[in-house]
């Protein structure tokens, strides 16, 4: 079993050389792509192309762009609508957001919450400079909500602000995949007036998707497909 496992591996590996599948690919990630999806594309296509290595740097949506414009990344999994031009996308997950409280907060048991009911509360947030459109799309359904949160953090990753409310020091809205993290002392509620969802895009520099950027693009959209 074992020969003929390794000669299967040989094969792949003969086979992805000669099709170009072999050497390295630069990829970037938010965080939060761990919860969605981004560990099942890196099994699946390690175990499929061997020979190619992946190389992942987590940065914020904005550092990606960044990289990607000058060309330092050839991939980012990004939340973000500010596409520049001359780059396409895949759709990896929609998801929605939730109220974030402290376990021992009066609304941690409720079923559903309107976000008027979190008026007066210390918030935690994303920075505006790591995540402009959720920044301002958490502001933006506050003010529609009838008030201006009291901003306590400002924080640059979505699983430091979950950390903060854990230790009771604010509330938060956060997309819902940060429940998976597991952390204790945290309650996720329902949106009674749910907020645009959450969105992770795959982006990549359109005429690009040959070869070993193609085939894990292959692997993306396989897993975003289900």
């Amino acid at each position: 079993q074992a020969l003929l496992e390794q000669a299967a591996l040989a094969a792949r590996e003969a086979r992805d050389v000669g099709q170009g599948l072999a050497g390295q690919l630069q990829i970037g990630f938010a965080g939060t792509v761990l919860y969605r999806g981004l560990p099942q594309v890196l099994r699946d296509f390690a175990a499929a192309h061997p020979k190619l290595r992946l190389a992942l740097r987590e940065l914020s949506s904005s550092e990606q762009l960044v990289e990607l414009v000058h060309d330092r990344l050839d991939l980012g999994f990004v939340h973000t609508t500010r596409v520049p031009a001359g780059f396409s996308q895949i759709l990896v997950s929609s998801q929605p957001f939730m109220a974030c409280l402290p376990s021992g907060h009066p609304l941690a048991n409720a079923k559903v919450l309107s976000l008027d009911q979190l008026k007066g509360e210390a918030f935690a947030i994303v920075m505006r400079a790591v995540s402009p459109d959720y920044h301002d799309r958490i502001l933006a359904a506050c003010a529609d909500a009838g008030f201006e949160p009291s901003l306590a953090f400002e924080l640059r990753h979505w699983l430091s602000v979950v950390s903060v409310i854990a230790q009771g020091l604010g509330v938060g809205l956060v997309p819902a995949a940060l429940q998976q993290a597991g952390l204790p002392g945290v309650a996720f509620v329902p949106l009674a007036q749910p907020l645009a969802p959450y969105d992770t895009h795959c982006l990549w520099r359109t005429g690009r998707d040959q070869s070993a950027l193609g085939a894990f693009l292959a692997a993306v959209r396989e897993v975003a497909a289900r």
